[in-house]
This record gives C-alpha cells, sequence and structure tokens, in this order.
C-alpha cells in the first residue's frame, strides 16, 4: 500500500511538472512571441458598419447555394474584418458555413498571421477541399484612421465552387468622423483592466504550484542541512517567481508605483517559498 501511495505520489508529480513546464512555455510564447496588430476604436466602427453591408448584400446574392466557405481575407493582419464578417453571416443563417480549416486554427491559436486567399482559383481549390457549394474571399485595401476619423476599402466576392462563376463581387468604401469618447474606447480600456487580473491570478497560481510539484528537489536540498544549499534554493525559487511577475504582470518598473508593486509580488513569493522550505525541513526530521 505505501508503494502505491510512493508511485501515485510520483507520478501526480510528474504530470503536474510536464504541466506547468508546458504552461511556461506557452506563457514565454505568448510574451516573446509575434503579436496581432491592434484595432482603434474609430477603425472598428467603420469596419462595423461596412461588414454589416456585405452580409446584406451577400445575402441577397447566394442564390441556391446552401454550403459556404469563408476564405480568410487579404491584408487583415489583426484578423478583425474577417471575424465581424463571419460573425455576421452566422448570426444572419446566410447558410451552411463552413469551420475554419484547421491550419488556420493552428494559426490563430499560436498568434501567427493566418494565410489569406485572394484569388478565384484559390479560393475555389480551399472551398471544394471543405466540401462547399460556394466560396467567399476579398481584401482589405484599407482600414485606416486620422484626426478626424476612420475609413475603410474593402472588396468582396463570392463564387461557385463546381464551376468557378462568380455570383457577386463588390468594393466597398466608407468614411466616417470620430469622437474622442466612443463606446468602444471604453471598452477597450475595461477589457485590459480584467485582462491584468487575469495575468495576476494566472502569476499567483504557478507561484503556489511551482514548489509543490517540485518538492523532491527542494527536501533534497534542505536534507543537506546547509545553509549555502537552503539560500541557493530560495534564491532560485523567487528569481524564478520574479521574472514571471516581470513577464507576466507586465511590469516595466518605470514608475515608483510598477516598482512598489513589483518589489510586492516578490515579497509575497518569497514569504512562500520560506513557508514551503520550512515544511520540507519538518518533513526531514
Amino acid at each position: 500500500m505505501f508503494r502505491l501511495y510512493r508511485w501515485l505520489v510520483g507520478f501526480l508529480t510528474l504530470v503536474g511538472s510536464l504541466a506547468l513546464v508546458c504552461w511556461l512555455l506557452w506563457l514565454g510564447w505568448s510574451h516573446f512571441g509575434p503579436r496581432k496588430p491592434q484595432v482603434s476604436p474609430g477603425r472598428r466602427q467603420v469596419a462595423d458598419q461596412v461588414v454589416a453591408s456585405v452580409v446584406e448584400d451577400l445575402r441577397k446574392n447566394k442564390g441556391s447555394l446552401r454550403s459556404v466557405a469563408m476564405m480568410h481575407l487579404v491584408d487583415d493582419p489583426a484578423d478583425y474584418v474577417t471575424d465581424r464578417l463571419r460573425a455576421g453571416l452566422e448570426q444572419s443563417g446566410f447558410a451552411d458555413l463552413r469551420d475554419e480549416r484547421a491550419g488556420e486554427k493552428v494559426e490563430r491559436a499560436l498568434n501567427l498571421r493566418i494565410a489569406a486567399v485572394g484569388e478565384l482559383e484559390a479560393a475555389v481549390r480551399e472551398g471544394r477541399g471543405l466540401g462547399a457549394q460556394g466560396v467567399i474571399f476579398g481584401k482589405v485595401h484599407s482600414l485606416e484612421s486620422y484626426p478626424g476619423g476612420a475609413k475603410m476599402d474593402l472588396e468582396v466576392s463570392l463564387a461557385e465552387v463546381a464551376g468557378g462563376k462568380v455570383l457577386f463581387t463588390q468594393r466597398y468604401s466608407k468614411e466616417m468622423p470620430g469622437g474622442p469618447f466612443e463606446p468602444a474606447a471604453v471598452e477597450a480600456s475595461a477589457g485590459h483592466i480584467g485582462g491584468g487580473v487575469e495575468r495576476f491570478l494566472a502569476w499567483g497560481v504557478i507561484v503556489l504550484l511551482l514548489p509543490v510539484f517540485t518538492i523532491a528537489f527542494i527536501r533534497t536540498m534542505v536534507r543537506k542541512e546547509s545553509n549555502r544549499a537552503n539560500a541557493f534554493t530560495l534564491g532560485v525559487y523567487t528569481a524564478a517567481d520574479a521574472l514571471l511577475a516581470y513577464l507576466l504582470l507586465g511590469t516595466g518598473l518605470t514608475s515608483v508605483v510598477s516598482a512598489l508593486l513589483f518589489v510586492l509580488v516578490a515579497g509575497l513569493a518569497f514569504a512562500y517559498n520560506v513557508a514551503i522550505m520550512t515544511f520540507a525541513l519538518k518533513m526531514e526530521r
């Protein structure tokens, strides 16, 4: 029974350690990997208005198509226009809209630039591979903001997969003035605050679990009964926690407040690591 217990503890520790390593790698990729460009509130507003017109025009010109595949729009690095158009088509019941390609899902999950399709032949080929009767493709010629507002230039086409015939194609241009107090700006600010809370909670979970999943290493070090070994272990864990705080919480140490916040979270991690090492020492006695 005791052997089974030790095996179970060892197995859970191994699984937990691997999961923690994978999580840390994912956090590292999220911080150092590629980032999608941000779309300003003004550009989102003009894009939303154009997309609404596109959805209605596609609905009127789909003919007898029952299933349609949508390609990622060319020159849409932020994915905003593509995602809004797909959401609008799905909500309107436009047709049986095929799911994203597997490669597109991987690219999206890794925050990579999604491969776009803007030519008729390539779009028809992709649509045929997805088993769709029709295919939607296009290009964002421009989506930009300026001091007086924002403007957009979008081209969208709908074609049959069977014969490659273009059923509908149109280029949309729209310009609209902007204001300093847009609802979208408030929403973006609230989202930034919420994201900070989520990152702090993620950091707290990592700090709590890291010593637990590596308790065998801590016990090995405290078993030496050496102040140097204990100081080294405590320093390594606290340094790792501080580095995670710097990377995950985005503490740039550019002001007194950010520096004090960094010292506070590092101090909390230090106190927790001391408690874990004290517990491990008691286990060895």
